[in-house]
């Protein structure tokens, strides 16, 4: 799939008519519609999980410890790879309570290379054993939205391709509405119910257009399910 070069700025001009202030004198675009958009895209991203900005990049481990930082900008790891291959996922309850070779104090083993990883929250993750000297692995992840700091320039491109970006709209028109309380903040939460409607039916479209989908089956063609439940 194509990288996307829609910046946030074409979008913003939609959502500013949506509110009825195209010239954006009660609102500011800059700060209000384009922040907007770019937390649009972040929902977006963990509602539906499709976006186009896969990336793959070195990543430098620090020795003698198993908890590691997640690159800045990198929204999630889904890979890593050593010089010897793919290393295996695990979670911290395989780490912590169904040890195979090894035991509750794993996080003092260390050895040349790491074995296994294990994510842990949003910026940290795990290896075992640890690296005994700074080693260089090659990740694959899932960037953030926009890696530029605050405030947005709406040139960030927005990360999926045009199916999406009428949701994406419809969340930053409910997000700047919340700044009138009363009637229209009322109207916008129609217009997010909305939006998670059209989050819930791209799932389902994107779910079916996926060539490889997450089974519990081993070698039988699961059919994809037509209800979705988030």
């Amino acid at each position: 799939m194509s990288a996307c070069a829609t910046p946030i700025g074409t979008l913003a001009v939609n959502v500013l008519n949506r509110l009825e202030d195209p010239v954006g004198v009660f609102w500011s675009e800059q700060f209000e519609v384009y922040t907007a958009l770019i937390e649009a895209a972040n929902d977006l991203l963990l509602l539906v999980g499709r976006p186009l900005q896969a990336v793959t990049q070195p990543i430098t481990l620090a020795a003698n410890s198993v908890w590691q930082t997640v690159p800045k900008g990198i929204f999630l790891i889904s890979n890593l790879y050593g010089p010897q291959g793919e290393i295996r996922q695990v979670g911290l309850q395989a780490l912590d309570f169904t040890q195979a070779s090894w035991g509750s104090d794993w996080e003092n083993d260390t050895a040349q290379f790491p074995q296994r990883w294990a994510p842990v929250g949003t910026n940290l993750f795990a290896v075992h054993p640890a690296p005994t000297t700074p080693i260089q692995l090659t990740l694959t992840g899932i960037q953030y939205p926009a890696l530029d700091a605050f405030p947005y320039t709406g040139a960030e491109t927005v990360p999926f391709h045009e199916e999406f970006y009428v949701a994406l709209e419809q969340y930053a028109q409910s997000y700047c509405t919340l700044k009138e309380i009363g009637t229209e903040a009322m109207q916008g939460m129609t217009v997010y119910q909305a939006y998670l409607s059209m989050a819930q039916r791209l799932t389902q479209i994107e779910d079916k257009r996926d060539p490889v989908l997450f089974s519990h089956s081993l070698g039988i063609p699961n059919a994809v399910t037509p209800t979705t439940k988030r």
